[in-house]
């Protein structure tokens, strides 16, 4: 049964799946001599791209579309990115969708849109063709067949005909004392006569890969080390399945070698399908790609993350307003550390700069979302402090200030700015301007709201606090250098000078003093508790606004 991923304004992906059940065979046929004159894999012992052959990178990142991206995709995807671009190489995006039972019609839209607003686009894939597509495996079935039939002509593979039920009876029979149930290999044993004869009554079957069982498989990867498999503990995989799609196994394998993929960057949960997929890379006589498993992501105790435990997708990130620059930093030191270098907080360009295979942790990482709070917050200053890097956060504000509000803001940049400095200390997620921001953006403040009303209880002393803003309102009128720290002084003037002249304050009750004072402002001002400091605030409203707030304020009060 295919779902349906309903992904707020991102288009659904197209269903092109017509043959075998989904195929339109004239369009596969022509993708298919497209794919054939520009991998060559026809000549399938030289059918590795020439980059290849230059010793280019070539990576890829290969989902399947069955639901939303999450953390450990797209770090999977950011270490590929990385290596990518450290060394100059190609980084692709192949969707595999050949488990059409798990198939999430517009999921791979939303992938590669994630990417994209991550930051790490990808060079060649579906809508970047280079010179070894289709990149969605569904539209290349007849590649898989192809390379199917050869194992099967050369003897690496067979024609099994068991049914669901003798196979799930049978591996209860075969379960051996270390727990793991491997296929009797039943279907081996029948002549070339009876294969054939079934065969030609269609009846349903599939395609095993031959285990040489007596073997041992051996290979390095460039995280774990050493890793050895007992071939006589390996399944019999499948590689065709009924419906005519392949496994992962078989398309995975047969797409990297013709894609010239030259490093598989991928998660360890794929460490124990490398044997099966080394044994056919030497049953085809290819050349394997170099290995690296990367570490699972762990909850807080340790259990693995899992896309059912609280919120790992991207998109709920997106929405929720972290910056792509602090979930890709967040997400690229989960698993890997720069070498000879204490720096928590890159730019993708410093990530690329540092990125390397060993400096890949062997070890679980812990996805602490504190952590990710601060990477947010480091990274909206940091924005918000390079005027470089302004217009990448402010249409954003922008837009949510005209959502919230509904209406459009007809002050400046430079306004906007000075507003947003007045609140960014008390700022996590991009959405935690629009309410702090909200009496910067609006003609009055409601003295009838809940937190005016309780700010009032706290620090409105009557007509005590009229005449102080009401003195402080003639000094300031005879300010002319119009700045946060003149403003202060001013403040500290009307304490020292006037409301208070006959006390002799020291300094600790002269500072109180202004505190009160500006509690007041704060009041008439803000309407909130909250909202960063006082002088900063005045100065950002401008003289002529902060006198008609005070005295509006004064009317209503």
């Amino acid at each position: 049964m295919i779902k349906i991923l309903k992904i707020k304004n991102t288009p659904k992906i197209i269903n092109q799946f017509k043959g075998f059940g989904y195929f339109n065979n004239s369009v596969l046929n022509q993708q298919y001599r497209y794919h054939s004159s520009c991998c060559g894999h026809n000549n399938s012992n030289n059918s590795q791209l020439k980059t290849n052959e230059e010793n280019k990178i070539r990576v890829r990142y290969a989902p399947s579309p069955t639901g939303y991206l999450h953390l450990g995709g797209l770090r999977t995807a950011l270490f590929n990115y990385l290596f990518a671009k450290k060394n100059n190489g190609t980084f692709l995006l192949r969707i595999e969708d050949t488990d059409r039972t798990r198939f999430v019609e517009g999921s791979a839209k939303n992938l590669a849109n994630c990417l994209e607003w991550a930051g790490i686009p990808y060079d060649e894939g579906p809508e970047r063709p280079g010179n070894c597509g289709p990149y969605v495996q569904s539209e290349r079935l007849p590649i898989y067949k192809e390379h199917a039939q050869r194992l099967l002509d050369e003897g690496h593979a067979y024609h099994c005909f068991c049914t669901p039920e003798r196979l799930a009876i049978s591996r209860i029979g075969s379960k051996g004392q270390n727990g793991m149930s491997l296929y009797d290999r039943h279907c081996l044993k029948l002549s070339k006569e009876e294969i054939e004869n079934r065969l030609k009554n269609n009846e349903p079957h599939t395609i095993r890969l031959k285990i040489p069982s007596e073997k041992t498989t051996n290979f390095t990867d460039i995280v774990k080390g050493k890793v050895s498999f007992n071939n006589q503990l390996i399944d019999d995989q499948v590689l065709m399945k009924s419906d005519g799609f392949p496994t992962y196994h078989l398309a995975s394998v047969v797409d990297d070698h013709l894609m010239g993929i030259t490093h598989v960057i991928r998660g360890e949960e794929w460490l124990n399908s490398t044997p099966k997929h080394i044994v056919l890379y030497e049953a085809f006589g290819w050349q394997p790609p170099k290995m690296a498993h990367v570490p699972l992501l762990l909850n807080t105790d340790k259990s693995k993350l899992s896309k059912r435990q609280g919120d790992v997708s991207v998109d709920s990130y997106m929405e929720k307003g972290f910056l792509p620059e602090a979930l890709v930093n967040f997400v690229a030191l989960l698993g890997w550390s720069p070498h000879e270098t204490t720096q928590e907080v890159f730019t993708l360009n410093e990530l690329i700069d540092q990125f390397s295979l060993d400096g890949l942790n062997t070890s679980g990482s812990v996805v602490n979302m504190e952590k990710l709070d601060w990477f947010n917050v480091v990274h909206i200053r940091k924005q918000l402090d390079d005027p470089s890097t302004h217009h990448l956060i402010l249409p954003t504000i922008k837009e949510q200030i005209k959502e919230f509000y509904n209406q459009s803001s007809s002050e400046s940049d430079e306004y906007l700015l000075k507003a947003i400095h007045c609140v960014k200390e008390r700022v996590h997620i991009i959405e935690n301007f629009v309410p702090l921001l909200k009496p910067f953006f609006v003609d009055q403040i409601d003295f009838n709201s809940e937190e005016a009303q309780k700010m009032k209880s706290k620090v409105w002393k009557g007509e005590q606090s009229k005449q102080n803003i009401t003195t402080f309102i003639e000094q300031l009128k005879n300010l002319q250098d119009f700045t946060a720290p003149n403003i202060y002084k001013t403040l500290q003037q009307t304490c020292s000078n006037h409301i208070y002249k006959d006390q002799q304050l020291s300094e600790k009750e002269l500072t109180a003093k202004v505190n009160q004072l500006m509690s007041n402002l704060r009041y008439l001002l803000l309407g909130s508790s909250v909202g960063g400091g006082i002088p900063v605030a005045i100065e950002t409203f401008g003289k002529e606004k902060t006198i008609n707030r005070l005295l509006n304020g004064l009317n209503k009060n």
